[in-house]
């Protein structure tokens, strides 16, 4: 796990080495923004939507994992954040492995440029649900099971107690055409990780 001191993250030994190590070499087989994990696993969804768009009663989860370290996307996305790109000279990392001193800052931009690809790819949904006009008949849930500190109340990552609202407010929202709510909060008690599942079946 990576821990916070004063500014600086510090990595401690936690056995994900082997992780980071094929980590690396996964991303030899990257040679384009198709090839990521993400972009494959929406484009397989998106090809489901769109072989049964017209079918009734099926259902389709879409589970990309990211934003998830280690934060690492397409340039494009970085270059959203030009303040920080333009001028930043310091080491290329997207995955805190070894003491990264004062570069917590640039952990968060990466993080940022993950999350930026996220709403990129979910936005592909939802153009489908526009262009074939399935907002009439399907419902639609988007949800997250975390959060992340980000050095917030020095802190990193989710596993910390208190459950601080950086790790334990996530989106959740929800479009059912039976209602046709939009544009509404709730302030009832959801609880989407123990709730949805049996919910929905």
């Amino acid at each position: 796990a990576d821990e916070l001191e004063g500014g600086q993250v510090h990595n401690v030994t936690d056995g994900s080495h082997g992780h980071r190590e094929q980590d690396r070499i996964n991303r030899k087989h990257i040679r384009s923004e198709d090839d990521f994990p993400q972009s494959r696993t929406f484009a397989a969804g998106l090809d489901f939507i769109e072989r049964n768009k017209n079918e009734q009663d099926w259902f389709l989860q879409i589970e990309t994992f990211d934003p998830h370290e280690p934060f690492f996307s397409p340039d494009r996305f970085k270059e959203l954040y030009p303040d920080h790109y333009s001028d930043y000279s310091g080491p290329d990392f997207d995955w805190l492995e070894s003491e990264r001193g004062g570069l917590v800052e640039h952990a968060r931009h990466e993080y940022a440029s993950l999350l930026s690809m996220c709403d990129d790819r979910l936005g592909h949904v939802l153009d489908m649900f526009d262009r074939h006009e399935m907002w009439e008949d399907t419902m639609l849930i988007v949800w997250t099971d975390h959060g992340f500190l980000l050095g917030e109340h020095e802190s990193w990552a989710k596993c910390w107690a208190p459950f601080y609202n950086e790790v334990a407010r996530t989106p959740f929202f929800v479009w059912d055409p039976r209602s046709a709510k939009r544009g509404q909060w709730r302030e009832a008690l959801v609880q989407p990780s123990i709730d949805l599942g049996p919910t929905l079946l």
